[in-house]
């Protein structure tokens, strides 16, 4: 099975390069923007892919044709994504958006990460049809890209 993590460079990206490449059943592509900072392992294949620019997402997914996306790339940082609410949106909003079309044009599943920020934390714990109430601007984000998920017809986890 073909796998294409977007985030390879940040911390949940790395740890699922390293569990990944060690399955002889995995044809792995790790994906980042700008360099690959991870260490030199067999088992996987890097490829740099800039997630905010459209043409390029639609371009890598197509070529890569994978199963399985494992989307971990995202600004997580709430106090930038509070100050830089355009770059917040084209990484977390956008970049879904333009994934989530790939996904569609090329039938890949679509494994995304989200966050327990879109809830407003006053209850707990919650289970899926808990109704989410961010209080900061990377929860919005973030709910936001769970819409843009639950409104296509892409297969999601």
């Amino acid at each position: 099975m073909k796998i294409l993590i977007t985030g390879s460079n940040g911390l949940l990206g790395q740890k699922l390069v390293h569990q990944l490449s060690a399955d002889k059943e995995v044809e792995l592509v790790a994906t980042a923007r700008g360099e690959n900072r991870l260490e030199h392992r067999e088992g996987y294949r890097y490829r740099s892919l800039d997630i905010t620019n459209a043409a390029e997402v639609a371009e890598v997914i197509g070529e890569e044709k994978p199963a399985v996306i494992i989307h971990t790339a995202a600004m997580t940082n709430v106090d930038i994504c509070e100050s830089d609410k355009t770059g917040c949106d084209a990484l977390n909003v956008d970049a879904v958006r333009y994934i989530v079309e790939a996904c569609a044009a090329n039938d890949v599943h679509l494994v995304h990460l989200s966050t327990d920020f879109i809830f407003d934390g006053e209850e707990g714990p919650l289970d899926e049809n808990a109704v989410p109430n961010p209080v900061s601007y990377y929860g919005e984000s973030k709910l936001k890209a769970e819409q843009i998920i639950q409104a296509s017809n892409v297969k999601n986890a």
